[in-house]
Order: structure tokens, then sequence, then C-alpha cells
């Protein structure tokens, strides 16, 4: 049985605040389904380009993990949006967040 989940507007909602509090630039880009919305992070790092980390399902272990979808390297920003803008036009209930972070860390993963 896989363990609760918290709802989606509640993770950004809390990354938002941490971030703040931090002061790393974080914004929603997109809004998506509150409760169950998968989350995309857009990690801007200035001239090393973004990453884009996505939450994906492992059904054999019954979990949630991130996963880039920009692969190994950064990419241009514009590459980075036109991923973004690929997978919203597959599922309208998506979250986006886009954090500036010269570290291209993702805020949402506790690893």
């Amino acid at each position: 049985m896989s363990e609760p989940r918290l709802k989606s507007i509640l993770q950004i909602q809390a990354t938002v605040l941490a971030n703040s509090q931090k002061g790393i630039p974080t914004t929603v880009v997109k809004r998506g389904d509150p409760d169950a919305g998968i989350i995309f992070v857009k990690v801007f790092g200035g001239t090393i380009g973004c990453v884009i980390f996505n939450q994906s399902y492992d059904f054999l272990e019954d979990r949630f993990y991130w996963s880039k979808l920009t692969g190994d390297k950064p990419v241009e920003e514009a590459e980075a949006d036109r991923l973004i803008e690929k997978e919203v036009s597959f599922d309208q209930d998506i979250w986006v967040l886009e954090v500036e972070d010269k570290l291209l860390r993702n805020p949402l993963d506790p690893n």
C-alpha cells in the first residue's frame, strides 16, 4: 500500500514560502490540479542553463521519485520552455514551478 501523499498545492505553497525565506526567487508558472497534479520544477541557473525536474512514479516500488526531464546536462532556457509546453499539451493538470538557483537544486527533493 502506498504512503499517503501531500496534496500538490500544499507542496507548492510550502516550497514557495521556504524559498522566499531563504531569498531564493520562486514563481508558480502554471497552476495544476490542487490535489494530485504532477509537479515540474524548472531550475534556472543563469549562464549554465536550466534543468527540469519532474515527478515520476515507480509502480514496482509504489512510490514517487524525482527525475530530470532535461537529462544529465543543463539546457538553454528556450529548450526548457519547449519541453514544459510539450508536457502541458499532454496534461493540463500539471504544476510548473520556476526557481532561480545557480546550483541547480530541486527544492522539492528531500535527498
